[in-house]
């Protein structure tokens, strides 16, 4: 136990901020209700989903580490690192925890011993009393999981969809993030990086990260020309 606990600092960037502050609700129920979620002990099982980099891993890692802080005894699990390192055993003795966060849920879909472990793993932990949050990207009613008890435990969580977020939001998102690492976006430059760089979110994260090292080693504020110069190919 105390060996898988230990692996979640390893697979995230030390340049990744994670917190339910900093991230960009365009939904105040959800927000509201990732906060309760946090703070009482009333809701047992949350599922999240939503698009590809809409989000979700970033809520459950944060999830995971407030309430770390707060003494609990908490995992994040991503499934697709796990699937292609591990075996279904991963899963056992995770009872004794306070939370468990598992993302990427259609990383086991298909694979039967995946399929029946996250099974038996939810039932220990619904018997334990150790809350539960899952994340996919697909609601649970259309999930492709084939286990159909499966498939039917999912579908007994507070469900929340994660919005697909526009231009204007991405923006958002960006100077929230830029604001985590004590930088100043400009709304303008936030702009320039949607227009002449990507879209995705994940990519959009990695040049804010790639700015930011830049930023600390010349001593820079974030200006278009600098932006330009640090992203244009060598």
């Amino acid at each position: 136990m105390q060996s898988l606990a230990t692996q979640l600092p390893l697979s995230l960037n030390p340049q990744q901020v994670y917190r339910l502050s900093n991230f960009y609700f365009t939904q105040p129920e959800l927000q509201q209700a990732l906060v309760d979620f946090c703070d009482q002990s009333t809701i047992a099982f949350l599922y999240l989903w939503g698009g590809h980099a809409s989000g979700k891993s970033h809520l459950l890692i944060a999830m995971t580490e407030q309430m770390q802080q707060s003494g609990k005894r908490t995992v994040y699990l991503p499934l697709s690192e796990l699937v292609a390192t591990t075996s279904p055993e991963v899963l056992q003795s995770l009872e004794q925890l306070d939370l468990l966060c598992i993302d990427e849920l259609e990383a086991i879909v298909g694979l039967k011993d995946w399929e029946e472990a996250i099974f038996h793993c939810f039932n220990r932990l619904q018997d334990a009393g150790c809350r539960l949050v899952v994340a996919s990207i697909s609601n649970p009613a259309m999930t492709d999981i084939q286990l159909a008890d499966l498939r039917s435990r999912l579908a007994t969580g507070l469900i929340y969809q994660l919005e697909t977020l526009d231009d204007t939001a991405k923006q958002q998102v960006l100077i929230v993030q830029a604001q985590a690492r004590g930088l100043e976006l400009p709304e303008e430059v936030a702009q320039y990086l949607l227009r002449h760089q990507s879209r995705d979110m994940r990519e959009l994260i990695q040049l804010l990260q790639q700015l930011d090292k830049a930023s600390m080693i010349e001593k820079r504020r974030l200006t278009i020309p600098f932006v330009r110069q640090v992203l244009s190919p060598v």
